[in-house]
């Protein structure tokens, strides 16, 4: 919550959170103006909402029964059978090979969330019997919002699904992961020590300048277009991302190893990492994602609100330098001696500081 060298303070360090993450949280200040990446749709109320799913049984249709429950470790044809029904209706499940791994299991989440209504967080990845009879189905995943472009994304946070509509078609549905909350829904603040080793012109600092900074894993709603991209593993302070495309200052959908059920990054949206060079094909720059946060529509969120968290400094970051001192002790050694009597004088000269002791002992 995308190997590429850092291309500027901007894009790379001050944008905290580029994740597993890092992703997300952008400058110290908003130093650029205007949100490259908001569109403003001159609308304070929602555009008519298309019912989302729309699943339409058919009481002739001849379906197929599973002989036992699918899950994350299984395969043979039923599960070859069950890739196939996804990636008909345009979940991501990955290659169609009979094996029921990670891929699929994240595809099969997507399809209970959106289509089953299941809670974001409770998913269960297991191909029931039930649900095996509902996927197959005359099921269409419709687009919330029609667009005159020929590609748009919608984001649904409440769900966390994203879905890529080509000429209001779903071509592309993926589980997925935004901001970090509170238990109370609110984005979670972070504080992060990060290390700055270019200028604002992208130029390499001499030597690198580590700070402290804090943020909020804020993914804003709103309507956004694409910005730019980045091909391959992108670098940031935080930590990583494949193939990050950016729609709003430094939040991205990129590929990230860590994508769980719950919101989890500094703010951009992760996909599954094997999905990261599938969805930048599908998109260009100019096309429109629509962010629903599960508060407001789209369209009602103001330019305030479809600002990212901007990174501050961390008020208890200190820097910190340690030293190591040495102290040397010397010991007198006392002779003494049983033949006859005698007086020994002992004299010991440290380095730093000169003391002499003299002892007499006397034989019996």
């Amino acid at each position: 919550m995308p190997a590429l060298a850092a291309g500027s303070v901007l894009a790379v360090v001050v944008f905290a959170g580029f994740s597993g993450g890092s992703d997300g949280a952008t400058s110290d200040s908003n130093p650029y103006g205007e949100n490259p990446g908001a569109v403003d749709t001159g609308l304070t109320v929602p555009v008519s909402t298309l019912e989302a799913v729309v699943i339409a049984t058919d009481p002739a249709l001849v379906k197929s029964q599973l002989t036992q429950p699918l899950s994350q470790g299984m395969f043979g044809e039923q599960v070859k059978a069950m890739q196939q029904r996804l990636t008909d209706l345009g979940f991501q499940p990955g290659p169609i090979d009979g094996q029921f791994g990670s891929g699929t299991k994240q595809a099969l989440w997507a399809f209970e969330k959106l289509v089953l209504n299941a809670p974001y967080n409770s998913p269960t990845g297991v191909l029931t019997n039930d649900i095996w009879q509902t996927m197959q189905d005359n099921i269409a995943v419709q687009p919330r919002r029609t667009n005159s472009s020929t590609t748009h994304v919608e984001v649904y946070l409440e769900k966390q699904v994203l879905v890529v509509f080509e000429n209001d078609i779903a071509v592309f549905i993926t589980h997925m992961s935004s901001g970090k909350l509170n238990p109370d829904g609110t984005p979670e603040t972070f504080c992060e020590v990060v290390k700055i080793d270019t200028d604002e012109e992208g130029n390499p600092l001499p030597e690198p300048v580590e700070k402290g900074i804090c943020a909020e894993s804020k993914t804003p709603g709103g309507v956004f277009k694409f910005t730019r991209r980045y091909e391959g593993k992108r670098l940031g302070p935080l930590g990583g991302m494949a193939d990050p495309v950016y729609f709003n200052y430094g939040i991205a959908v990129h590929g990230a190893e860590n994508v769980p059920l719950e919101p989890a990054s500094h703010g951009c949206i992760r996909i599954p990492n094997f999905l990261s060079k599938a969805f930048p094909a599908l998109v260009a720059k100019g096309d429109q994602i629509w962010v629903w946060d599960g508060k407001k529509e789209p369209e009602q969120q103001s330019q305030n609100d479809m600002l990212p968290s901007f990174n501050r400094p961390d008020p208890n970051y200190t820097t910190t330098t340690s030293s190591t001192t040495s102290t040397t002790t010397s010991t007198t050694a006392v002779a003494t001696t049983t033949t006859k009597p005698k007086t020994t004088t002992t004299t010991v000269s440290p380095s730093t500081t000169s003391t002499t002791t003299t002892t007499t002992t006397t034989a019996p």
